[in-house]
């Protein structure tokens, strides 16, 4: 895992749950970073599974995250937090960046170009190989293409993010990163890490993707539909 870089920005297609992999990385390995981190939420195309939707649980979980402004909340438009400029330059602070799905979204931070030319930069896709866009690693070589266009960035690292949501098993979990392993040999990037879900995980598993780290994680973005569902929360 690339580590120590003052600015992480997580980005991928609908569906690759980087918004959950955002909050779960903050959340789990702070002490992975230098300075204080803040959580930028740049995910403006969706209206579903978006950080700003738990900002009130995040300040329990002294997570920093920084959204729109309070009034625009629910705005399905692209709408980038104020101060952006500020944040990318005050280096008190280290940032993770969730950017919106899809080229669309992606567009929208292409015109910070310049100040990330000048700063410290890990640019990580999250995969979820369950996704139409991402089922093979051509697929997934593809979309690394496409984004590092739209955004005007090198990709640096890949996440793997295997899910079918509630439905996942661990079978489902080896066949995704296997997928992500091809991908990651055809595009020579590294696997930064993996996402598992915490019922999931095992120090089997564990083993079996060493040396790529693992991240835990509990589920604390969930659709208006899937009320009553375990989460982390």
């Amino acid at each position: 895992m690339s580590i120590n870089k003052r600015i992480t920005l997580l980005i991928g297609n609908m569906g690759s749950g980087k918004s959950e992999i955002c909050f779960n990385y903050a959340l789990r390995y702070p002490s992975l970073f230098k300075r204080p981190v803040k959580v930028i939420d740049m995910d403006i195309i969706k209206p579903y599974i978006r950080l700003q939707d738990i900002l009130d649980k995040a300040k329990t979980m002294e997570v920093e995250l920084l959204v729109p402004d309070h009034k625009m909340l629910k705005a399905d438009m692209p709408i980038v937090p104020a101060r952006m400029i500020e944040y990318l330059q005050d280096e008190k602070y280290d940032l993770i960046m969730d950017v919106g799905g899809e080229e669309r979204g992606s567009i929208t931070i292409a015109q910070f170009q310049s100040f990330f030319m000048q700063t410290d930069l890990s640019v990580w896709l999250v995969v979820n190989p369950f996704r139409p866009f991402a089922d093979t690693p051509e697929k997934i070589v593809q979309t690394i293409t496409a984004l590092q266009y739209s955004t005007k960035l090198r990709i640096t690292g890949l996440v793997a993010n295997p899910h079918l949501r509630f439905d996942t098993t661990r079978d489902h979990i080896i066949q995704g990163v296997g997928i992500v392993k091809e991908a990651s040999l055809i595009s020579q990037l590294p696997i930064e890490m993996i996402g598992i879900w915490h019922t999931l995980y095992t120090e089997e598993l564990a083993k079996a993707f060493s040396p790529i780290p693992i991240l835990s994680m509990k589920l604390f973005l969930t659709f208006p539909w899937e009320a009553g569902k375990q989460t982390g929360i």
